[in-house]
């Protein structure tokens, strides 16, 4: 048995599996949910908007505390996730619930876009944490802390305002130690993979200038190492802020925004007991890559907490449009309830899965918040009516099992069938969900691959599936994306000629054979998704049609924007009977 932590909640793995563990010793998995909260108070409601306002139902926000306490345990919940209201939640006499809050130490101190080697931050770091964590830090209901939510690991934004910074910045100091080292102080070797502006040599880049990603070159590497970096020095900072306010509680991470950069990932894992993500499904029945958290654990060797999960219903009773932002969206309150009850049934079954917070306790205002998100997220609808569906989906579990899931079906048992029109229903959250995803799985071969990839056969054609989380920045470059730099797919099937797809960027996908077809759906910045289908036809194996039985051999790789990584898939594999 290996522990990771020895006084109040611990984190413990017992023959493979990992669990959270109260300090009377109770292993438990956490369900939380996020944003339990009283809403909007009578000064800030806006009929023309409404939200949920707990004034109007209750007479006290004691009495309000009771009842969602009282609802959130019936309903088989554990824990009062982030930004839950816990300085209300506590003086009720139903709170048995366990405390996660939301530090926000870097994002409200400027980190890690500021400098973090100044001192000046670095205090205003611990202004923050400090009071926080004092007012709940003796509470036994407390696990532990997030860092941050979300926090804005862009590379080249943090490349490009690390340059900015001033000539005395010790940030901006390390990234030219790093390029110094890494270049051998040879200008013209840099020059290869940057292009300079404003600096013509490494004595007045030292004072002033920007570099930006050149076409076909290496730089993307060393933009990633200096990512670790500045993650190092993140998590080093929020670690030694915590321990000197609290010995005790958990550290769990900064929750990241359904996508991660492996080297900040592997910055993390010395620094905090668990790794902590959110996710935003994959597909619109709540299912997701398989490759995300299997890799985001390999790559810490720490458990994992779900720090937010989510789904919505067009048919709602808050008049919630769904319509800014990507996330599950489906048809009734049923199919949303079976969305929650798929995802949380696979998490709880991975091993290094120790949590998951749904997100969040009421919906959000009819029109949107303030950042114009207008999601059915809620437990409850804005009038403070449960959604029954969505309230028996924890129960109806009836009891979360223990890292028990069979080993999982994939195409080495053999491809399945394509559906009817494979390439059809193109869209987020959509593409290929029609496919048997689950016996076409193509595992990897390569190790960390940052992608999934699915197969399936028709007599007239093979069918491949690729669903990489690519993140593609602007600010790499002076202009656009250019096509050297946009994501490489190459398939090779039978031994026959390679097919090499240009992928991402948001534009349209280049394929090297006319006789096949591709689609592609992909975006800049926050748009992290490239999903492509190809569609290999059998003419381009010589055959009159494919029959169950053929056999065919693979070999397949995926190199990400500007070859930052690199995900490999070789074998040989049977067609399958219907």
């Amino acid at each position: 048995m290996h522990t990771t932590h020895r006084a109040g909640f611990a984190l413990r793995q017992q023959e493979g599996l990992w669990r959270l563990v109260t300090p009377g010793g109770q292993r438990f998995f956490s369900l939380g949910v996020c944003c339990v909260q009283q809403g909007f108070a009578r000064k800030d409601f806006d009929p023309e908007n409404p939200g949920y306002a707990a004034w109007k139902y209750y007479d006290n926000p004691l009495d309000w505390a009771d009842s969602s306490l009282r609802r959130l345990k019936s309903w088989g919940f554990t824990t009062a996730g982030g930004w839950s209201e816990h300085e209300t939640l506590l003086r009720s006499r139903e709170m048995t619930l366990w405390l996660t809050p939301v530090l926000h130490i870097g994002a409200t101190a400027g980190v890690p876009w500021w400098d973090m080697w100044d001192a000046k931050i670095v205090r205003r770091m611990e202004e923050i944490a400090k009071d926080q964590i004092l007012a709940v830090r003796d509470d036994p209901r407390l696990i532990g802390y997030y860092t941050d939510n979300e926090l804005g690991w862009w590379n080249a934004s943090l490349f490009k305002m690390t340059l900015e910074q001033p000539a005395a910045s010790g940030q901006r100091r390390r990234l030219l130690e790093l390029l110094r080292e890494t270049y051998q102080n040879d200008w013209k070797w840099l020059t290869q993979d940057f292009e300079a502006e404003g600096a013509t040599n490494w004595s007045e880049l030292r004072r002033r200038g920007m570099l930006f990603l050149r076409s076909g070159g290496q730089g993307i590497h060393v933009m990633r190492r200096f990512l670790g970096v500045l993650a190092s020095r993140y998590y080093q900072l929020t670690r030694q802020i915590i321990r000197k306010y609290d010995r005790r509680a958990l550290i769990l991470g900064d929750r990241y925004q359904s996508f991660y950069y492996p080297e900040v990932a592997k910055a993390a894992a010395p620094y905090v007991d668990a790794i902590s993500s959110n996710l935003n499904a994959h597909w619109h029945d709540g299912t997701f890559l398989r490759s995300y958290l299997e890799t985001l654990h390999a790559l810490t060797g720490k458990p994992i907490l779900v720090s937010e999960l989510y789904a919505a219903a067009r048919d709602n009773r808050s008049g919630n449009k769904n319509s800014q932002g990507l996330y599950p969206v489906v048809a009734t309150q049923a199919h949303r309830a079976e969305t929650f009850r798929r995802t949380l049934a696979t998490l709880a079954e991975l091993p290094y899965v120790v949590g998951a917070d749904w997100f969040q306790y009421s919906d959000e205002p009819t029109h949107g918040r303030a950042d114009g998100e207008n999601f059915n997220f809620g437990l409850v609808d804005i009038h403070d009516r449960p959604y029954a569906e969505m309230t028996n989906v924890v129960a109806s579990l009836k009891k979360i099992p223990a890292g028990t899931a069979p080993v999982r079906a994939d195409a080495s048992g053999g491809i399945p069938r394509a559906p009817a029109e494979p390439m059809g229903q193109f869209e987020p959250g959509r593409a290929m969900a029609h496919w048997d995803r689950e016996h076409g799985f193509v595992k990897a071969t390569s190790e960390h691959p940052m992608a999934d990839l699915y197969i399936c056969w028709s007599p007239q054609a093979i069918y491949l599936g690729v669903y990489s989380l690519d993140i593609m920045e602007g600010a790499y470059y002076h202009g656009g994306v250019p096509k050297a730099d946009r994501a490489l797919w190459t398939v090779q099937i039978n031994g026959s000629e390679p097919i090499r797809a240009r992928l991402g960027a948001g534009r349209e996908p280049i394929v090297s054979d006319p006789t096949v077809r591709l689609r592609n759906l992909s975006g800049l910045d926050l748009n992290v998704r490239n999903v492509a289908i190809l569609e290999v036809p059998m003419a381009r194996f010589g055959t009159q049609e494919f029959l169950a039985g053929d056999r065919i051999e693979l070999s397949i790789s995926l190199l990400s924007h500007a070859q930052a990584y690199r995900a490999e898939w070789n074998g040989k594999f049977v067609l399958k009977a219907p």
